[in-house]
């Protein structure tokens, strides 16, 4: 189910051609763009309903396969880095479906925070590490920053915490987080974290973030990448979800290939984007 051909573009046409390991350590574009994949992989109907008896594991691998060359992430160690993101989730389906009456609900709380944002931040987390010391030697860093209303910073920051080589600084609007919230960000211990306290609201601590990123002198000396919906690794891990969640909706219905709805509560739109690129790559879902 490999592909090797996906490259990644800017949205605003300023950089094209980029490989994924690239785009993971860059998080924003230069001319502040998004990234995302210049080519759309898909899969036939065919391997779609081969992919209904896998764990939540091999799905990720499957779909991950499509955006990332073997060439950038051996095939053994794609696996490893997916199985380790998901070992610290309390359920074994990691994202398990519920039905309560008419409805199913999708279950993305069972990571280490709580969040739904551990899906794709333990993930990101151990690719940073990978592609920052494993691939490219120890001597090599990268310092992650990142602005948070609550439950990216607390995410971002156990997906982060202990990594080798990756330090990460979280700012934070004073006042304006969960008291839990901000205590699972200022109380981690590890020598990697920091945790920033700001004046003002949360607009006022993405601008800071972003302005460090268009400080292209400041950005390269100390080597800075995202861990926001910015970055499109974290789009990746969340398409899994959504082909997770069909399998179980359509698993003991009459017709297993119906199209189901998804209903999405998003904020930055980086949760619902996934479940379009889910659609995209050909799984029968519609949008409410």
């Amino acid at each position: 189910m490999a592909t090797n051909g996906v490259t990644y573009r800017s949205t605003r046409g300023g950089a094209s051609g980029m490989r994924f390991e690239s785009v993971v350590l860059a998080g924003l574009a230069p001319d502040r763009g998004l990234y995302v994949p210049e080519s759309m992989p898909s899969f036939s109907p065919a391997e779609i309903e081969a992919m209904r008896t896998y764990s939540f594991e091999d799905q990720a691998f499957a779909i991950m396969s499509k955006f990332i060359s073997r060439s950038e992430i051996p095939e053994a160690d794609l696996r490893s880095l997916v199985n380790k993101s998901y070992k610290s989730f309390r359920d074994p389906l990691v994202t398990p479906v519920v039905k309560t009456g008419n409805v199913h609900t999708l279950e993305l709380f069972h990571g280490p925070t709580f969040a739904f944002k551990d899906v794709a931040l333990q993930f990101l987390g151990n690719l940073f590490e990978y592609f920052i010391g494993k691939k490219q030697g120890s001597e090599r860093r990268l310092t992650i920053m990142g602005a948070t209303s609550g439950d990216t910073g607390s995410a971002a920051i156990y997906g982060l915490r202990g990594k080798a080589n990756v330090n990460c600084f979280i700012l934070y609007p004073k006042g304006r987080v969960s008291a839990i919230q901000e205590r699972q960000m200022a109380t981690v211990p590890d020598s990697n974290i920091h945790c920033l306290c700001v004046e003002g609201n949360f607009d006022d601590c993405q601008d800071i973030v972003k302005g460090a990123f268009m400080d292209k002198s400041f950005r390269d000396e100390v080597k800075l990448g995202a861990v926001n919906s910015i970055n499109w690794a974290r789009v990746l891990a969340q398409i899994t979800y959504y082909f997770h969640a069909y399998y179980q909706v359509t698993a003991t219905g009459k017709d297993p290939n119906r199209k189901i709805n998804f209903s999405v509560p998003t904020g930055n739109f980086g949760d619902i984007l996934a479940g379009y690129y889910a659609k995209r790559m050909g799984l029968p879902v519609r949008f409410a």
